[in-house]
């Protein structure tokens, strides 16, 4: 597999309106669509699981070897998106 490493660029004014609703907490904003794609693509936005213990895991949490199939056999369930440390810097940079 080629690697690819992700353009560094500002969001634009829709993605930083969709990190900030992240930023407060919201799992998912209404402004979604393209921001949304593009939050996950470059990195700024991982998914957060819910459990069937109830508690909650960030997909960074999760073991390395889970692969889709098995976050699905495992039943966990996605309930949204967060910020990653990645996104949260691409934020307070933007300014917003």
């Amino acid at each position: 597999m080629n690697f690819m490493p992700l353009p560094d660029r500002d969001p634009t004014p829709r993605e930083r309106a969709y990190l900030a609703a992240l930023d407060t907490g919201e799992l998912r904003p209404s402004i979604s669509g393209q921001a949304g794609h593009m939050c996950r693509k470059f990195g700024w936005c991982e998914a957060v699981f819910h459990l069937p213990d109830g508690s909650r895991k960030t997909r960074s949490q999760l073991p390395a070897q889970m692969d889709s199939f098995a976050v699905i056999k495992a039943g966990y369930r996605a309930i949204g998106y967060c910020l990653t440390t990645r996104g949260r810097t691409v934020l307070a940079r933007a300014g917003a």
